[in-house]
Formats: structure tokens, C-alpha cells, sequence
């Protein structure tokens, strides 16, 4: 053999040598490398639940309006407050106290008359609105009858409401918070596998993302009345009770 053909064959030799170490080399790297994390979405238990409680009511609220017209403004602001103090004489003697009372400000507007495009003042309007607050449906009928036999006197609604009603509400939203958390227990159980943490905690089907209530009017009268005359105030039309509802949609972890 010659000289370079010994030299070629120690060349290619060397490089199948070199060659082997490098592919070793990166084959023993490869295993040292971390394993990448998984993608798979973690397990949750997504549920909802509503809960609704209704009570008597024991509050409820008429609004009414005192109006007055006439073209001379002092004077329409002397009968104003007679007349005022002649409702605050008919609740006194229905048993409503004046702090029961909350009066608005008074409310002056002018009256025109228009012919052939000139307008003319014809006089005012004075007005005043009351919130009167009782206690008993009973009484709240009563405040109705007296009111509407005056003539220039509008009862625009009566509200049945309840005094500890932000209490209440707050029981409501605890009350289905456990129910929710209960029946994610039995599905995760029913499954063979136990609640982890709380992942989500919402209004359902809100879009604001909290937990919500419900404010409902019941009984015989389901929305605001207007009364006009004495025969349509009888304690039949005032609602008699309150219904508080709150829903939550919950999502939790679910542990295998």
C-alpha cells in the first residue's frame, strides 16, 4: 500500500470516528433537555345555581303630588302650604307620623297660551311631591282613600318594600353560594374526584360578572297602581308581599 493511499484511508477513518462522537454527543444532549409542559385544559366542574325567598312586606311607600294653579304667584304659594299642612293633618290622624314624610322641593312652572304665534302668559303651576311611608298594608290603604278624595292631589304609586331588606339580600347571595358549592361537590364525587379552587365566581347569564338579585313585587297588585278615586284604594291593591332572588354561576377545579 502506499503512502497516500495509507493517508486516505486514516483520513476517512478519522472523520467516521469524529463523526460518531458528534451524533453520540447530541443523542446524549437530547435526553437532557426538560420535557415541555402540557397543553391539555385543566378539569373543571362548571355549574349554576338560584335561589328565591319570599316575605311578607312590612314598609310600604305611596308617592303622591300636590298641585296647584292660578295666575297669581304669591298667593298660589299661601294655598300650597295650607294645603300642605291639610295632608300632614289627614296622616297625623291615620296615624303617620310627619318624619314618615319626605317632602320634595316645591316646583313652580309658567303657563302660555299661543295664538297666531305670540305667545302669552295665562299664569302658574306650584307642586310639591311626598313619599309617605307606613307600616302596615292596612294603613297604606287608608293613606290612599284620604288622598284621593282630594282634588288637586295625584297619588302616582304605592311600593310594598321591606325594612331589613339589604340583610335579607345578603342571605339570598350566601344561600345560593353554598348551594352552587354543594352541587359541584356531588358532581366531582360522582365522578370519583374532589372540588380543587374556585376558578370563577358569577352573575348567570348577567354581563356584569358578579352575583345579582332579583327585586319583585307580588301579590294582588304586581305593579304600580295609579288611584284616582277612593273606590280603587282598598288594601286588595296594595301588593302584599316581596320576593329576593339571586343566581350565581360557579366554576371549580376538579381534582382526579
Amino acid at each position: 500500500m502506499s503512502k497516500v493511499t495509507f493517508f486516505l484511508v486514516a483520513l476517512v477513518a478519522l472523520l467516521g470516528f469524529l463523526l460518531l462522537s458528534i451524533d453520540k454527543d447530541n443523542s446524549s444532549r437530547s435526553w437532557d433537555m426538560p420535557a415541555l409542559a402540557s397543553d391539555r385544559p385543566v378539569p373543571t366542574v362548571d355549574v349554576s345555581a338560584s335561589e328565591t325567598r319570599k316575605y311578607e312586606a312590612n314598609e310600604f311607600v305611596t308617592v303622591a303630588r300636590l298641585e296647584l294653579h292660578g295666575k297669581d304667584k304669591e298667593l298660589l304659594f299661601k294655598q300650597l302650604t295650607s294645603r300642605r299642612n291639610s295632608v300632614f293633618e289627614q296622616m297625623k290622624a291615620l296615624g303617620v307620623s310627619e318624619s314618615d314624610i319626605e317632602q320634595n322641593s316645591v316646583e313652580m312652572r309658567k303657563e302660555w297660551s299661543y295664538d297666531r304665534g305670540t305667545r302669552s302668559l295665562t299664569g302658574y303651576v306650584v307642586c310639591q311631591t311626598f313619599a309617605i311611608k307606613t307600616s302596615s298594608r292596612s294603613t297604606a290603604a287608608a293613606v290612599i282613600a284620604s288622598l284621593s278624595a282630594e282634588m288637586d292631589v295625584e297619588i302616582s304609586h304605592t311600593s310594598a318594600t321591606l325594612k331589613n331588606q339589604d340583610s335579607l339580600k345578603n342571605e339570598a347571595i350566601l344561600a345560593v353560594g353554598k348551594k352552587a358549592l354543594a352541587k359541584a361537590e356531588s358532581y366531582a364525587e360522582s365522578v370519583g374526584g374532589k372540588l380543587g379552587r374556585v376558578i370563577l365566581v358569577g352573575g348567570d347569564n348577567y354581563g356584569d360578572g358578579g352575583v345579582v338579585y332579583g327585586h319583585t313585587v307580588l301579590g294582588s297588585a304586581r305593579k304600580s297602581f295609579a288611584y284616582n278615586d277612593a273606590a280603587g284604594a282598598d288594601v286588595s291593591s296594595v301588593a302584599d308581599s316581596v320576593e329576593i332572588s339571586a343566581s350565581v354561576h360557579l366554576v371549580v377545579e376538579l381534582l382526579q
